[in-house]
C-alpha cells in the first residue's frame, strides 16, 4: 500500500494526481491524504485538485492535522508514505510508524533550495545552475533527510518566469516519482546520500497576494527579477496607482538618457499606446499593458503619476 500525502500544484494537474493516475492503472494499491487547501486548489481554470480527484475516482480522505491515531490503521511494515507538495511536518510518531519508509519528494535542489517558494526564490537570486529534483527520507526537520534518488537538471538562462521552471521539472519529475514507486515495490536498495547542512539554504513559503509588492526604490533589475519570480502560474507581483491594485507579470529596462533622481522613482513619465514608461534610476522600465491586469483603458490618465506601497 503506498499512502499520498499532500496535493497538486497550483494551476497545474500534477504530480500528486498524476502518479495517483500511474498507481489505479497499474492495480497498486493506495490512498491520497490531502488537506482543504490542496482540496480547493485550482489546478485549472475550471477545475480543482478536489474534483479532479472525484472525477477520476480515486481513493482520497481530507484531514486538517496528519496524527497517528488518524493513519495507523493504513500502515503495515511494507508501507510507502510519500510526501508530495505537502503542507504538514510529520511528528515523530507518525515517521516511526512507517519504519524508515516515509519520503518527501522535493521539486528543488538540496540541500541549496530547503522549504517553499524555491522557484521564485531561485529567479530572486538569478540561480540557473547546480538544480536538481529530489526525493530524499523524512526526518524532524524541513528537507533535511538522506537523499534516496535524484535527476539534475539544466534551466535555460532565457527561462524567464515560473511557468518555465515548472515547464522543465514536469519533463523529468514524473518518471523519477513512478520509477521510485516501482523500484520500492520490487524492493530495490536506495542510495541514502547525507545531505551537507553546511551548505543548507532555507527559504519560508511565499504567497502573492501579501509578499508580491514592488519597492521602485530597488535597482531596475531587481525590480524586473521580482516581477519574474512572481508571475505565472503565480498572482503577479503588483503595486497602486490611482487607488487601483495592479498586477504586473512581465517588465523590460533599458538605460534612460538622464539619470533619474531617486524621488522619480516609480513615476509614469511617459505612455506610448499600450506601454508605460517609468523612472527608475538610470534606467527606464517599460511595462506592455498585455502583461498587466487592472489598468484603466486609458492609459494616458497615468501620466506622470507614481505606483505606490497601499491604496
Amino acid at each position: 500500500k503506498i499512502l499520498l500525502f499532500g496535493g497538486d500544484r497550483l494551476r497545474e494537474a500534477g504530480p500528486c494526481s498524476i502518479l495517483a493516475d500511474f498507481l489505479k492503472k497499474n492495480k497498486i494499491e493506495y490512498l491520497i491524504i490531502t488537506d482543504k487547501g490542496h482540496f480547493k486548489k485550482k489546478i485549472s481554470n475550471n477545475e480543482t485538485f478536489g474534483t479532479r480527484l472525484i472525477k477520476q475516482k480515486h481513493n482520497f480522505i481530507v484531514e486538517k492535522k496528519i496524527q497517528k491515531k488518524n493513519i495507523q490503521n493504513f500502515i503495515n511494515k511494507k508501507t510507502l508514505g510519500l510526501s508530495i507538495n505537502s503542507i504538514w511536518k510529520f511528528n515523530k510518531q507518525v515517521i516511526k510508524l512507517f519504519n524508515g519508509n516515509l519520503y518527501n519528494y522535493h521539486a528543488a535542489d538540496l540541500p541549496t533550495e530547503r522549504g517553499a517558494g524555491n522557484i521564485s526564490w531561485r529567479i530572486l537570486m538569478n540561480k540557473n545552475k547546480n538544480i536538481s529534483i529530489n526525493i530524499h527520507a523524512v526526518d524532524r526537520n524541513f528537507d533535511t533527510g538522506n537523499i534516496v534518488s535524484q535527476n539534475k537538471l539544466k534551466i535555460n538562462k532565457f527561462r524567464y518566469n515560473p511557468i518555465d521552471h515548472l515547464k522543465e521539472i514536469k519533463n523529468v519529475e514524473n518518471k523519477l516519482l513512478k520509477k521510485f514507486v516501482l523500484d520500492y515495490i520490487k524492493n530495490k536498495k536506495f542510495m541514502k546520500r547525507k545531505q551537507n547542512n553546511k551548505k543548507g539554504y532555507y527559504w519560508p513559503r511565499l504567497k502573492s497576494d501579501k509578499d508580491g509588492k514592488i519597492n521602485w526604490s530597488w535597482s531596475s533589475l531587481d525590480i524586473i527579477s521580482f516581477i519574474r519570480a512572481f508571475s505565472h502560474p503565480y498572482n503577479g507581483a503588483f503595486s497602486f496607482i490611482s487607488g487601483k491594485k495592479i498586477r504586473i507579470f512581465k517588465a523590460i529596462f533599458k538605460k534612460s538618457k538622464y539619470k533619474f533622481h531617486p524621488f522619480q522613482n516609480g513615476i509614469i513619465f511617459r505612455v506610448e499606446k499600450d506601454k508605460i514608461y517609468i523612472a527608475s534610476g538610470k534606467n527606464e522600465i517599460i511595462i506592455d499593458r498585455k502583461y498587466t491586469k487592472n489598468f484603466n483603458k486609458d492609459l494616458k490618465s497615468y501620466l506622470g503619476k507614481r505606483f505606490i506601497d497601499e491604496k
